[in-house]
């Protein structure tokens, strides 16, 4: 994890960088978004028997009303399983987790938005790809809405670790369009995965 703090801290998108661990049995779901809400992912949760487990924390806010664009909230996760073929067994039932189809309204109200999945190629490693794109503002928030969020999340294999990249981005909804935030969240968890998986040596 110290290689990957160092990495955190030279995506320089900001100084508040918190460690937590993640406990033995902690609900995991490739659906699951900063943005959205858990009871959301209709039941695609990953079981994996954990050796451990461990997250970093960048721009943790309390109230999303205290978010000042532009900024970035990272959340990176790392469980460690009992060797690469389990992690490898688990980054593939998480590209397949399906996500709802339906719109949805966002954890912090003010609008709706879509979910995107896909998978992608980080390194020569396969990777989940799960977004949130704002879709719709609603009509009495148009005018004062602060920002306009994105969401991105990749799971990946390394080794015999699970990792997770999130980055849910807020920017000027007079200077960007919803996709275009969203565009930016993916393009920095890319490139911290990529960082990530050239870096740190995978373990077995």
């Amino acid at each position: 994890m110290a290689t990957i703090r160092q990495l955190v801290e030279r995506a320089d998108l900001g100084d508040d960088i918190r460690e937590r661990t993640i406990e033995v049995g902690e609900p995991y779901n490739p659906c699951d978004l900063l943005i959205a809400d858990p009871d959301r992912s209709n039941g695609s949760g990953l079981e994996f028997d954990q050796v451990w487990g461990a997250g970093l924390e960048v721009n943790p806010v309390g109230i999303f009303a205290d978010v000042q664009p532009p900024t970035t909230l990272l959340n990176v996760t790392v469980i460690g399983l009992h060797d690469a073929p389990a992690a490898a067994a688990a980054a593939r039932t998480a590209r397949t987790a399906r996500c709802p189809s339906k719109d949805f309204h966002l954890n912090i109200g003010m609008a709706t938005a879509r979910w995107g999945a896909r998978t992608m190629t980080i390194g020569s490693t396969s990777a989940r790809l799960t977004t949130a794109t704002v879709s719709r503002v609603n009509p009495e928030s148009a005018e004062g809405m602060p920002f306009l969020p994105g969401d991105a999340r990749l799971i990946f294999a390394h080794g015999s670790l699970l990792i997770s990249v999130e980055a849910l981005t807020f920017r000027s909804p007079k200077l960007n369009t919803a996709a275009d935030v969203t565009a930016t969240a993916q393009e920095q968890v890319t490139s911290l995965a990529t960082a990530i998986v050239k870096t740190v040596p995978a373990p077995g």
